[in-house]
């Protein structure tokens, strides 16, 4: 069963020590900051409390004072707080919290204090899009919403190495309204959505992925080696916002372990007929034809995106297929010959 809670979900790391995390520990008197928003004090009822050097506070009252709403699961044993389109889900004693579906790390698991959620205040805080300051002097901790449009790659992280042929990517936008722009043609400040390009070209906005919501963009059969990952946020009209804001990140897949087979195929071209005459693959496999005749054969598809030139006898031509679709093949001395390659 779900039902909201009234708790405050903040915790800070001051000064490079205060910081928060789930705890099972009563609230401590001795250490209350006091907490400002855009330099207007908040009045925060929940006590605070303080373990291993790090602030914690309860977490409904701190979302409803920026604006962001709390859910509370008991089947799950996990809080959501949601603000706008963004969503970040965190479950006491662990040290993994989600942001708009991906999994992020946090330097100290959420933990309940007398039955009410305690959560980071610096973690949510700047994984918001603020910025978080203390005065040791004043014992103030400070907040500072952003004034203008920005935006986090969430996932992946910029020169990581995922072992999947899948690609999860998670933005999480501030200051920027998303909207469906099949529904919301007009262009209005503040509002759009966000462009992903992945391997593709960024100047074209229709190569792009369009999230128009919080959910994660999801790539699947992505080929293993070096990629290049383009978020950018734009209006309804498709036209970067201006300023622009704009991330470009790096990283890289791997091959999963005993799927490397399955990405490699072999076609033989002999007695004048490539064997398999048909083949069907997935997005990122290579092919290897090998001429097992006396004369020479040539491996041309009929759409000019490859040619092999000439294969002579016991000489192999490997072409990837990245592109799904349907292609044919054809032998150039011996146009007779033809076959066809079909990429899932």
């Amino acid at each position: 069963m779900k039902k909201s809670v009234s708790v405050l979900f903040a915790s800070v790391l001051l000064t490079g020590a205060l910081g928060i995390g789930w705890v099972s520990a009563a609230p401590s008197a001795s250490h209350q900051s006091s907490v400002t928003l855009d330099g207007k004090s908040l009045r925060l009822e929940g006590k605070q409390v303080v373990t291993n050097n790090r602030v914690m506070v309860p977490a409904n009252e701190l979302a409803q004072a920026i604006g962001a709403t709390t859910l509370y699961d008991q089947a799950t044993n996990s809080v959501t707080v949601q603000k706008d389109t963004n969503k970040y889900r965190f479950t006491p004693g662990s040290k993994i919290a989600t942001i708009n579906g991906s999994p992020v790390n946090m330097d100290t698991p959420a933990s309940l204090v007398h039955s009410v959620p305690y959560v980071p205040i610096r973690f949510l805080a700047e994984n918001l899009g603020m910025s978080v300051g203390y005065d040791k002097a004043a014992n103030t901790i400070t907040l500072q919403s952003a004034k203008a449009p920005s935006l986090r790659i969430v996932s992946p992280a910029n020169g990581e190495i995922l072992h999947s042929d899948q690609v999860k990517v998670s933005v999480a936008a501030f200051q920027h309204h998303l909207a469906d722009f099949r529904e919301h043609s007009q262009v209005k400040t503040g509002e759009g959505h966000i462009h992903v390009w992945l391997d593709t070209d960024p100047a074209d906005p229709k190569l792009a992925y369009k999230m128009i919501n919080g959910e994660p963009a999801v790539f699947d059969k992505v080929t293993p080696g070096t990629h290049t990952l383009t978020v950018q946020l734009v209006g309804n009209d498709h036209k970067p916002i201006s300023p622009a804001v704009k991330q470009v990140i790096h990283f890289q897949t791997m091959a999963i372990p005993g799927h490397e087979a399955a990405l490699s195929h072999t076609v033989d071209i002999q007695s004048f007929s490539f064997k398999p005459g048909s083949l069907t693959i997935e997005a990122g496999s290579t092919v290897t034809f090998k001429n097992l005749d006396d004369v020479v054969h040539t491996v041309t598809s009929k759409d000019g995106t490859f040619d092999s030139g000439p294969i002579n006898k016991g000489a192999t031509y490997t072409a990837t297929f990245n592109k799904p679709g349907v292609y044919s093949i054809y032998c150039k001395p011996h146009t007779f010959m033809t076959g066809t390659i079909t990429v899932k």
